[in-house]
């Protein structure tokens, strides 16, 4: 099962008594929008671990590759937190590792020429072909970045995640196994990666 949250950021909703000392310390050495941030990401992870995992209070994190964070015990689910403007989604899986990533749609004056620089030409044609092109990118922009985010590389290996969504089909030189889900709530998009089949997807806002 993968359980994605979907928020606006906003600290009324952090439930500060399933977070450690250690995260509201090392929250109080942020700023501004970061500390809301933090502190608003790391409250939803520990309410779905207490939801679905029965964990009572946030585990301890260490930051893994590429400044991936992940839960000290290998035993607990893995997590993904990504964020765009004013909103943030949290997703757990309880079965494989989990990539995440939301981006608010906005206006991209140059992206007809991100494409054509960073997809595949196979995906810049596919886009193009779609009746709105902007919406086409975020999706696969979207798509890209989970899967990076799965196994934990960098935005600058976007290039090499090719997506071939006709055949719902994404292979990358770093990985194998890719499950995705996309969906656009609203100005919203959502893509989630696994490396496992996806059995049930639960979506909360």
């Amino acid at each position: 099962m993968l359980i994605a949250q979907l928020a606006h950021l906003d600290t009324a909703e952090v439930n500060y008594s399933l977070l450690s000392p250690q995260v509201i310390n090392d929250a109080q050495l942020l700023n501004g929008a970061r500390k809301k941030q933090f502190l608003v990401c790391r409250s939803i992870l520990a309410n779905l671990l207490k939801q679905y995992c029965q964990i009572a209070n946030l585990p301890m994190m260490i930051i893994g590759d590429n400044r991936r964070p992940c839960f000290l015990a290998p035993h607990l689910p893995d997590f993904n937190i990504s964020h765009s403007q004013d909103w943030v989604a949290v997703a757990i899986s309880l079965n494989g590792k989990v990539g995440l990533d939301i981006e608010v749609a906005r206006p991209r004056h140059n992206y007809v020429n991100v494409a054509k620089n960073f997809f595949a030409d196979e995906e810049y044609q596919w886009m193009l072909k779609q009746s709105d092109t902007l919406t086409a990118f975020w999706q696969l922009w979207t798509l890209k970045e989970s899967a990076l985010k799965l196994y934990a590389k960098g935005v600058w290996q976007i290039r090499s995640v090719k997506v071939d969504i006709e055949n719902q089909l994404i292979n990358a030189p770093f990985g194998q196994d890719f499950y995705y889900q996309y969906q656009q709530i609203g100005d919203i998009h959502l893509s989630v990666n696994c490396d496992a089949p996806i059995k049930q997807l639960v979506l909360q806002s």
